[in-house]
């Protein structure tokens, strides 16, 4: 009798180790292959993060926040974001130690990084198209006369406009929030307000979501 408790008990023991496995299995699934919905509060605190580490050199934490952000903005899946994050993440590093030659150093990794999100996305936009006004929201932020927040605003505007097919006036809202962030991380170099940063980001992902 009691030999047949003691294999009742073996058996339940297995069949609750088994159910933790497959529930351990279902997460580290939905983990690596889940296609996340967009949250902007969540792309906010990352494109945050991730121009920290921009700023003072991490690209291992700039990598890691690159793909947290592609996954919510985009939908993609942890191993599309990590190829597309290491494209991007490499264009941020070489346009950084660029002297001038922005499309020679930066534009074909955009470019590439951009033919990935189109394909894994399922969008319609031209990669070359969408990469050069990426570019082109970079360096004017560089480019002293084309570098106000209105300025940037209205090329991060277009590039929007280019990713979702459309524009509208939220795209430009959008755009002038996100410029206004980076103008104020400009302006407080080491001693940036990142907290307002990121306010000012949440504000202008949650312009896309509206």
């Amino acid at each position: 009798m009691e030999h047949q408790h003691a294999g009742k008990r073996r058996f339940l023991k297995w069949v609750v180790l088994a159910s933790v496995a497959v529930v351990a299995a279902v997460i580290i699934f939905r983990i690596i292959f889940g296609r996340p919905s967009f949250k902007a509060d969540k792309a906010a605190q990352a494109e945050t993060r991730m121009w920290q580490a921009y700023y003072s050199d991490d690209k291992t934490q700039l990598g890691l926040q690159l793909i947290a952000l592609l996954r919510n903005q985009h939908g993609l899946s942890l191993f599309e974001s990590k190829e597309i994050g290491e494209l991007l993440a490499g264009a941020a590093m070489k346009f950084r130690s660029a002297n001038g030659n922005y499309e020679e150093a930066a534009l074909p990794d955009l470019v590439r990084a951009y033919g990935l999100i189109k394909q894994a996305a399922g969008a319609s936009f031209d990669p070359n198209e969408a990469a050069r006004s990426e570019l082109a929201w970079w360096i004017a932020r560089r480019t002293h006369g084309q570098n106000s927040a209105e300025q940037v605003g209205e090329k991060i505007a277009k590039l929007y406009a280019i990713l979702y097919g459309k524009d509208c006036p939220a795209f430009r809202k959008a755009g002038l929030l996100r410029a206004q962030a980076a103008e104020l991380r400009d302006s407080g170099g080491e001693n940036a307000d990142w907290a307002r940063i990121e306010v000012l980001l949440r504000e202008s992902y949650r312009e896309l979501v509206n």
